[in-house]
This record gives C-alpha cells, sequence and structure tokens, in this order.
C-alpha cells in the first residue's frame, strides 16, 4: 500500500481518488473548502486552496506521501509539480507543468514545432490587444493559465474589449495578463490520451457544439472512433506530434484543436484529463483503457505493461454523447424528468445540481453549466435519438 496525496477535491476528481483505493492505496485529499465532494471518498482530508504550493507542501511533509497526482484541473497541475519536486518524488517538473498550464509558453512551443496555432499576443491591457482586433475584426480573449473557459470571450469591438479585458486578466493566476489570439472558424475538437515510458498514445476524440448563447462554451460533445468530415488520423497524428516533441514522461493529456481549411490549429494542450469526468468515465469507455490505473502506477514508478497500448485498436463502433443541458434564464419551480434519465440503459454518468429556488442564467463559463448526462453505446444513431429524447424529458419549470 503507498499513500497517495490528490490535490484539488472537487466532483472530478472522485472517480481518481475511487481508483487509488481499489488498487488499495491510502489517500491524503486537498482542497480549498471544509465540504468538499472528493473529501467523503479519501482515508485523510486537508483544507487548502489548489494555488497554494506551500501550503500544499507542508500537508506533503505532514503525511509524506509516495506520490502526489491530480486529474481534470489546470490549476492543480503546477502546484503536483511543485510539491512533487519538492518532495523528491516522480512528476512532470515545473517547467513541463509551466508548459502544459501557460497558454503563451505553449503557443510558442506549437509554433516552433510545427503545429498551426492561430496568430495571438500577450497582452497587459486593452490597448495591447488592439492592433489584434484591428487587423482580425474578431479576436479572443483569455486568462493566461485557467480553466472551465473562466473569462473566455469573443471580442468584436472596443467596446467590448474594454467591457470584459479586467474580468478576463483576473481569472490569470501566474502573471495578470492575458491572450489576445484571431477567430478561426471552423468544428472544435478534444482529444484526449495517455503517456506512458515517454510514449503518447490517442484514446479518445469528440467534436463539440457550442451554446449558441455563449459559442466559447461546449454544449454537446461527441465521441466516435472517426467521422465523415474530419480526418480523425491526422488530429491524432497532430496531437502525437506535440506532446512527443513536449517530452511529457507520463500521464494522462487533454487538447483542444479546430479545423480550418483541412488543418488542425491548436487551441489549448494540457497535462492532465479532460473535465466533467471525460477521462475518469468516457476515455475508459471509448478505448477500453483503464488511464488511471496506468497513470497511479507510473507515479508511484511502478512497472507497467505497455503491450495492450503498443497493439491498441480503438473500438470503431462505440459512440458516446456528453450533453450538458440549456434550461434557459429564471428561478427554477421544480425540476422534471430525472427518472426518466436515471432509467436510461446506456447512461454513462450524469450531473443535474438544480433544485427548486435556484436562479438559472445562461453560463458565462464552464463550472456554470447546469449539469450533463453521458451515454453511450455501438449504435451511434439510436444514441442521437435517445440523447433528443433525454433533452425533451429533463427540464425545468421556472415561476
Amino acid at each position: 500500500m503507498a499513500k497517495i496525496m490528490v490535490i484539488a477535491g472537487g466532483d472530478w476528481q472522485i472517480e481518481l481518488i475511487k481508483k487509488a483505493k481499489a488498487m488499495g492505496h491510502y489517500v491524503i485529499c486537498s482542497n480549498l473548502y471544509e465540504v468538499s465532494p472528493a473529501f467523503p471518498y479519501a482515508d485523510a482530508c486537508e483544507v487548502c486552496n489548489v494555488l497554494d504550493k506551500e501550503g500544499n507542501l507542508r500537508i506533503a511533509q505532514k503525511y509524506q506521501p509516495d506520490a502526489v497526482i491530480s486529474d481534470q484541473s489546470d490549476i492543480a497541475v503546477p502546484t503536483v509539480a511543485y510539491v512533487s519536486e519538492k518532495m523528491g518524488l516522480r512528476g512532470i517538473g515545473t517547467e513541463k507543468a509551466r508548459l502544459f498550464t501557460d497558454k503563451g509558453i505553449m503557443r510558442e512551443f506549437a509554433s516552433r514545432n510545427g503545429i498551426n496555432i492561430p496568430k495571438y499576443k500577450v497582452c497587459k491591457n486593452a490597448e495591447d490587444a488592439l492592433d489584434m482586433l484591428e487587423e482580425f475584426g474578431r479576436i479572443i480573449i483569455k486568462p493566461l493559465d485557467s480553466q472551465s473557459s473562466r473569462g473566455v470571450f469573443t471580442i468584436t469591438s472596443v467596446e467590448e474589449l474594454k467591457e470584459h479585458v479586467e474580468e478576463t486578466i483576473s481569472y490569470s493566476n501566474r502573471e495578470k495578463v492575458f491572450l489576445a489570439e484571431e477567430y478561426i472558424d471552423g468544428d472544435e475538437f478534444t482529444i484526449d490520451g495517455l503517456v506512458v515510458n515517454g510514449n503518447h498514445y490517442p484514446l479518445c476524440i469528440s467534436v463539440k457544439e457550442m451554446y449558441k448563447q455563449n459559442m466559447n462554451i461546449s454544449k454537446t460533445q461527441t465521441y466516435t472512433y472517426s467521422s465523415p468530415n474530419h480526418d480523425y488520423d491526422l488530429l491524432r497524428k497532430t496531437n502525437r506530434d506535440l506532446i512527443m516533441k513536449a517530452g511529457l514522461p507520463f500521464g494522462l493529456t487533454h487538447s483542444e484543436y479546430r479545423s480550418h481549411n483541412g488543418k488542425y490549429y491548436l487551441i489549448e494542450a494540457g497535462a492532465r484529463g479532460g473535465g466533467s469526468n471525460l477521462s475518469g468515465k468516457i476515455v475508459p469507455f471509448m478505448s477500453g483503457i483503464d488511464n488511471y490505473e496506468y497513470y497511479i502506477k507510473s507515479v508511484l514508478g511502478e512497472p507497467v505493461d505497455e503491450e495492450p497500448l503498443k497493439n491498441l485498436h480503438l473500438p470503431e463502433k462505440k459512440a458516446v454523447i456528453m450533453r450538458f443541458f440549456d434550461f434557459g434564464e429564471g428561478t427554477v419551480k421544480s425540476v422534471e424528468g430525472k427518472d426518466f434519465l436515471l432509467s436510461s440503459k446506456n447512461l454513462i454518468d450524469y450531473q443535474l445540481n438544480v433544485k427548486p429556488g435556484d436562479e438559472l442564467k445562461n453560463p458565462r463559463y464552464g463550472r456554470l453549466r447546469p449539469g450533463h448526462f453521458i451515454i453511450g453505446n455501438e449504435d451511434y444513431e439510436s444514441l442521437k435519438l435517445e440523447a433528443k429524447e433525454i433533452i425533451d424529458k429533463v427540464r425545468v419549470v421556472f415561476d
């Protein structure tokens, strides 16, 4: 039995903690709130901000863990790397952590290594971004190192830029600057994978549909082996080239790209799995690979069997739909249809934390979406019909 410290204790760390426990390990979890969703699943819990590197180091010194890990949280990656280094434990290193969490550094790296990226500029204030807005007419502004699309806005005028820039900067953690980049038309994709012994293996791909009220937040992510409209083999190769050139030694990966004129443009690349239980539930379903077991064994320095990955043939018929609810705005009177959702034989996971009296608004970033469901099977056409039926049945009645 090893002692494993998990930094961050929200909903999306629960599956990682459960896997570590199932493997027979003792788990310490740190998170900002005394009542954190993942705390009941851990053996020991400590209250500490994920961003507080020294505070988390003190917790590690107290418990002397054999490994420090996290998942589905960009802001936890630098802290995990820092604590691991200070404790002399296996990790990806603080430099790799910065590469995979600082969007400016990652874009510079990708550009040097032949990966297509939008034209961009690191800015300190609205005035710094005016030349980008003038050149392209429509730009995206985003924090340098945040998560869940916090502070991400599409900008088409000087007025919009001035309205949103302070909020965007407020979500940058390491340095109070922001990224301004050209807006690229085209479908957006996620690709999740796994690095074992320095070798990268792509495990699943989704194409996104965005909220009409906020085109920077995904409403639907559809996971299939291939696409009639896009070259997924090219996307796998593009992302594998990026991860391999970055030299990530082990762990989970989550990247996002846009397609434009037959090319894939990097939007972001993370040294962690995708959120909303993408890495916890969807990746194992789509690939048949227990990615968390590989991750935990790798960080502990235990031997891993790489042959199943080297000989992996991804299931060509499997499909998953992850659909976020879009209830609209208002004061919730009642929620209908949850029993219908729970009766789905294809249900993989769901979250629906909406109750009477809640005030719903259109989400400004990902974590404000009112819930989602994940369904999967080997018949994509029937899955689409089921998703539509769930959306029709699960609804909110407003006062």
